[in-house]
């Protein structure tokens, strides 16, 4: 019987329905105790023959005196001491119970700690799946003596290196496990409670005001975690960009402050993209030459999270001015099994990113001044592309090309609630479900009633010649409006595009080059996250858009007319089948 299946059998089931009020957490912390007993009797650890495992299971079993006993142990050992701390009912204990623990140690593979407690510890978060763990312990690479942990929930990274391993997490019941791993599991691990933000407690030896620097960090830190702390007064000097109550690159910059040489840190997919914060912390990333590497973990790998996430691995002892993009979507590196995703090989995953080299629709190497010049993004999708979307861009070779926001001005659509007022105004909401597939596209989205919001209508009603862009959920659906419609407004998945009467376009002809392959090919590089898929408004102002002549105009409004016919065409041949479908075999 392996550990896992242990856990969960009848053998363990019975030890849990006879420690009365005890968790899973705090039963299998009895069996563990159990081991290290007998372990520290049989090496001769324990000296006192009285207390040692076996004199006490050679008798008649009582659960009182093995709380005498095992507190007796305290005052010697520690991991005695803390399973006191944690688990006061020892007396739950029966002689059936006792014996079915017993039985337990006599399998050789409850030997692995962490697996034991993985699915069920007493962190606030769950846990990190051990692939992604593996994936980011390799990262690190082998040229370290330690690892440093802050804002650990478990101890997997323990499985997947020699190293000795520093720990700093706010749950003080992981102290036990870390001492039954130090003991059982026999790995070199300390583990300090604190929140490290508030109060770190690696510092440097010789000098307590300073932090230990650490050769090699890894973190795993909650995401989006919100609160007012205030970190302004931090006497290590090491919240420079932090600000607001998004705590994700205060997380960040603690990790810095104690890194070394090279740290791998998982984010969510957001940081990647997100304005503000994350922009400027990305810049000061590229500024300072630490960005090594961004790794897009595929959807659906078990992170912890339903967010998407990505790996930052940070190098401050970097040789080259440019930072490797790696995208494991592509089932070369995973497989399926319904929902679930697993890597097949993460040897193979540390061999690509240790070249260092593009590859089509893999890897990126791409320039820190390139980084700089799409406003420090750092979206994956947007440095990988394939040969389709380098051969369509090839196109715009020949012409001379501007942003966007040059001939035309780019507002996202706000959100408008609907309010239940007798005296409101009813308003049409167009979606992107909306967007006609040619020609103009008219309201017919839902309606929403407006009273108190009426002041911002004024500002996002749609008018004639406005185009909408579909930029969230759908991406790239594209519609315009010919006619002038009193009171529409556009959803707020979609970005409102007002040409300036600028002579190189009118907004047929722009309505026509964003529907085309070369422009859509552009958006799908502009897109950020995979479950919920979104072009931000900055990146949709500096998409650049060809200058054409006028000769060409002419052509791509000869081209809207003739979409539209076709797409006429194709409606009534489905009116057609809709109707033999509807008639059977025809009227008797």
């Amino acid at each position: 019987m392996n550990q896992e299946n242990f856990f969960q059998s009848r053998h363990f089931l019975s030890i849990q329905e006879r420690l009365l009020g005890l968790s899973q957490y705090e039963s299998t912390a009895y069996i563990f105790l159990m081991q290290v007993w007998k372990k520290f009797s049989n090496d001769g650890i324990i000296k006192n023959e009285a207390l040692k495992y076996e004199y006490f299971f050679n008798q008649e079993i009582d659960s009182k005196k093995l709380k005498q006993i095992i507190t007796l142990l305290a005052k010697e050992f520690n991991v005695f001491q803390l399973f006191l701390e944690q688990i006061t009912q020892l007396d739950k204990l029966d002689v059936k119970a006792l014996g079915h623990i017993y039985f337990a140690l006599h399998f050789d593979n409850l030997k692995n700690v962490n697996d034991a407690f993985f699915h069920y510890g007493s962190g606030k978060e769950k846990p990190v799946s051990h692939q992604v763990v593996e994936l980011g312990v390799k990262l690190l690479g082998n040229s370290t003596e330690s690892i440093y942990a802050p804002f650990a929930n478990d101890f997997t990274i323990a499985d997947y290196t020699d190293k000795k391993i520093y720990v700093e997490g706010e749950a003080k019941s992981n102290s036990l496990v870390c001492e039954l791993i130090k003991i059982i599991d026999e790995k070199d691990i300390v583990y300090n409670v604190s929140n490290p933000l508030v109060a770190p407690t690696y510092r440097e030896e010789k000098a307590s005001h300073l932090l230990k620097q650490f050769d090699t960090v890894i973190a795993f830190p909650p995401f989006n975690q919100k609160t007012k702390m205030d970190l302004s007064d931090d006497s290590y000097n090491r919240f420079k960009i932090q600000r607001g109550t998004n705590l994700n690159i205060a997380h960040f910059e603690h990790i810095l402050a104690q890194t070394k040489k090279k740290a791998v840190v998982l984010m969510p997919v957001g940081f990647t993209y997100r304005a503000g914060a994350d922009e400027e912390f990305r810049k000061y990333l590229i500024e300072q030459n630490w960005l090594e590497g961004i790794i897009q973990l595929p959807t659906n790998i078990d992170t912890g999270s339903s967010i998407e996430t990505t790996y930052i691995v940070i190098n401050k002892q970097k040789d080259d001015k440019n930072v490797l993009f790696v995208s494991l979507k592509d089932d070369q590196f995973i497989e399926r099994n319904g929902r679930k995703v697993e890597f097949k090989d993460i040897d193979s995953i540390i061999r690509l990113y240790e070249e260092r080299k593009s590859l089509e629709s893999v890897t990126a190497l791409v320039a820190n001044d390139t980084i700089a010049s799409q406003s420090y993004s750092c979206v994956v999708d947007r440095y990988i592309i394939s040969e389709e979307a380098i051969s369509l861009q090839t196109q715009l070779s020949g012409y001379k090309l501007v942003e966007l926001q040059s001939i035309a001005d780019v507002r996202r659509s706000q959100l408008f609630q609907d309010e239940d007022e007798e005296n409101g105004l009813d308003v049409i909401e167009i979606g992107p479900s909306d967007v006609a597939r040619a020609g103009m596209t008219v309201p017919t989205g839902k309606t929403k009633r407006l009273y108190k919001q009426l002041n911002k209508l004024e500002t996002y009603a749609l008018q004639s010649h406005d185009i909408v862009l579909s930029t969230k959920g759908t991406i790239g659906k594209v519609g315009i409006v010919l006619c002038n419609y009193t009171h529409v407004i556009a959803s707020q998945a979609m970005q409102v595009i007002r040409l300036k009467n600028d002579k190189h376009f009118n907004a047929i002809e722009l309505y026509m080059y964003l529907k085309s392959d070369l422009a859509q090919s552009m958006l799908k590089q502009l897109v950020a996250g995979v479950a919920m898929p979104q072009i931000s408004t900055t990146d949709i102002k500096k998409l650049k858009v060809p200058l054409l002549s006028k000769e060409e105009l002419i052509q791509l409004n000869e081209k809207f007319h003739e979409e539209i016919d076709y797409y006429k065409k194709i409606e009534e041949i489905e009116h057609k089948i809709k109707k033999i479908h509807s008639d059977f075999l025809g009227k008797k």
